[in-house]
């Protein structure tokens, strides 16, 4: 297959919408009207459980994104494809320097003794 302008252009719409989504999660909790449904502490939780089953996130989250976008066309897959890639980086890179992150701030405060 060769990739085409149109083609990598479909794959960088795929990972802006896919940081979109992302992005729209991460901060939901701060939005005053969803605050209700997604508490910090409920993100977290879900953030936690996502890290520590990737493969069963990935498989959700990859259902989903082909489910939405098809299979059928090659500019779709290729969105998707850039989806996928964006994904694969937030499920193994951002999530555990997060949870490495969260985990060293923890043993600060419990240091301090304001744990």
């Amino acid at each position: 297959m060769i990739l085409t302008p149109s083609n990598t252009g479909n794959v960088a719409a795929g990972v802006g919408v896919g940081i979109f989504a992302w992005g729209a999660f991460l901060k939901a909790d701060k939005i005053p009207w969803i605050q209700k449904l997604l508490t910090t502490k409920r993100k977290d939780a879900t953030l936690k459980w996502i890290d520590k089953n990737k493969g069963i996130s990935l498989l959700g989250l990859e259902t989903i994104n082909f489910g939405i976008h098809g299979i059928t066309e090659a500019n779709s897959v290729m969105f998707a494809l850039g989806n996928t890639l964006l994904n694969v980086l937030m499920l193994w890179v951002y999530l555990p320097f997060r949870r490495m992150k969260l985990n060293k701030e923890h043993t600060q405060s419990v240091l301090k003794g304001t744990a």
